[in-house]
């Protein structure tokens, strides 16, 4: 939690997101490349303990997203009684998540952000607040009909 609540703060006052930027502040912030593509003008995948960041998108719709929990199922498993326990853990999860970050963000008390921080992803639950120039949203998704579910925060 603390190293979202680092790098939240890190990039809250900058105009404008790039993923040179946001390399730039994972490495500023000890994190290590994970994966890095041939020909990419910033490595993409970085890891810090057991956290995850992903540089998605170029341009102005650049965002951060860091893995802050992940559960997988076994194929033979994919029962829907399974698969909803899954969802209700998740759900959890991102609840508590978010409570502590209401408890921990810069300022009094975080501003929700408007609109739709979502950016049309379908999320099983999600809170978003808004940090000076920054959204920072923490939800609960599955990405496809695939496995595994996720708790993830998202700096945009």
């Amino acid at each position: 939690m603390d190293e979202l609540i680092a790098l939240a703060r890190d990039l809250a006052p900058e105009p404008r997101l790039t993923g040179g930027l946001l390399a730039a502040a994972l490495e500023r912030a000890g994190w290590s490349v994970l994966r890095a593509g041939t020909g990419t003008a910033f490595p993409r995948v970085w890891q810090k303990g057991t956290l995850r960041a992903g540089i998605q998108g170029d341009g102005p719709g650049v965002r951060l997203s860091v893995t802050l929990w992940w559960r997988e199922v076994e194929e033979d498993d994919e029962d829907f009684v399974v698969l909803e326990a899954l969802y209700e853990e998740a759900e959890a999860e991102s609840r508590r998540v978010g409570e502590r970050l209401d408890e921990s963000l810069p300022g009094a008390h975080p501003e929700p952000a408007g609109g739709d921080p979502t950016d049309g992803l379908d999320y099983l639950h999600h809170r978003a607040w808004r940090l000076t120039n920054r959204t920072l949203l923490v939800g609960a998704i599955q990405h496809d009909n695939g496995l595994p579910v996720f708790v993830e925060a998202v700096i945009s």
